[in-house]
């Protein structure tokens, strides 16, 4: 029988198209799902292919709350798709977005909720181990606010580990950088990371979403020098609402040397716990799916509307009229090695 079904294109970014779909079952069973498929150009390159699965792997090693989910690798003809949650919402990038456009920024306690979100679901990944107690270390290496998503319920979840990195996966391909402005300064220098690279990444997306703008700029020839020069500006100062102790917080955070930094998600997550306690800034899911209705409004379907993104919107052509609801049938066989996650 028929397995997934294709409905619609989601975005693309990167080595993949994203696609809103359905996973099927016996007795008209049906579960929406995220099909995210290893564009054409690059499938029959052994080292994409390579980092395509590997990112399978290690995303389907993960089981938290706070992380999106991967239920399934799958092969239908040449095409390879990863099975992942689908999170009805939208990312903290066109939240972001379309709160200035609306000047409405998000809440303070919102944007804290949403940082302690995130740490929480870093700080199980970085933690995890093999059978032997062993550390995986693995590494995210590309948190940044696109990837950062908001659901209609209020939950908080990191996706998208294409670049991720595991020590038990060395590749030279994991050399690919992340986003200009988000990464690290070790990272930028193409150093050696630790889990601390991740939490300076949290830490500039979080501090932009107070900001309403962008904190480094620059591009893959600038200096990192120059990208992580510029001295923090003072959210306080800035925001009234916004509690001194954010600051410093922040401070710490985003020194350049890693060793001034939070030594993991959780210290961090703890300080800024002490602040939301301290503040009366305390924070629920049910308190962050209402702020983000109000925001965006009752419709899920129009939170992900962003004026600004053009382009194609049906990449993936499997034949006709009828691409958009292409059929991934018996010949979607899931691929040796990946364990499928949940009930699929």
């Amino acid at each position: 029988m028929r397995r997934y079904r294709i409905e619609r294109y989601l975005t693309e970014g990167g080595m993949g198209a994203i696609y809103l779909g359905k996973n099927l079952g016996a007795g008209g069973f049906e579960r929406p799902v995220v099909l995210k498929q290893l564009l054409p150009e690059f499938t029959t390159r052994p080292e994409f292919r390579d980092l395509f699965f590997r990112e399978a792997r290690i995303s389907a090693s993960l089981d938290h709350v706070n992380i999106v989910r991967t239920y399934d690798l799958v092969r239908s003809d040449d095409t390879l798709f990863i099975v992942m949650e689908y999170v009805p919402g939208t990312d903290l990038r066109t939240i972001s977005w379309r709160a200035r456009r609306k000047r409405r920024p998000l809440s303070t306690a919102a944007v804290l909720f949403v940082a302690q979100e995130i740490l929480a679901g870093l700080a199980y990944m970085h933690g995890k181990t093999n059978a032997a107690g062993e550390s995986l270390g693995i590494i995210h290496r590309d948190v940044s606010p696109s990837n950062i998503l908001c659901s209609t319920r209020g939950e908080v979840k990191l996706s998208d580990f294409g670049i991720a990195k595991a020590t038990a996966f060395a590749s030279v391909f994991y050399k690919v950088r992340g986003k200009v402005g988000y990464m690290s300064p070790e990272q930028a220098r193409s150093e050696v990371i630790d889990a601390r690279s991740d939490l300076f990444s949290v830490a500039v997306c979080v501090f932009e979403t107070f900001l309403g703008s962008r904190l480094f700029v620059g591009d893959l020839q600038t200096p990192p020098e120059e990208v992580y020069g510029r001295p923090l500006p003072s959210l306080s100062q800035l925001t009234p609402d916004i509690p001194p102790e954010v600051d410093m917080v922040f401070a710490r955070a985003l020194a350049p040397d890693a060793e001034e930094r939070f030594a993991s998600a959780l210290e961090f997550s703890q300080e800024l716990r002490d602040v939301t306690q301290r503040y009366g800034l305390v924070y629920s899911t049910k308190d962050l799916a209402n702020e983000l209705t109000s925001l965006l409004g009752p419709d899920p379907e129009k939170w992900a509307h962003d004026e600004s993104v053009t382009g194609d919107t049906q990449r993936l052509d499997l034949g006709g009229p009828a691409s958009m609801h292409a059929q991934l049938g018996k010949e979607a066989t899931p691929i040796d090695g990946i364990d499928p996650m949940g009930d699929t």
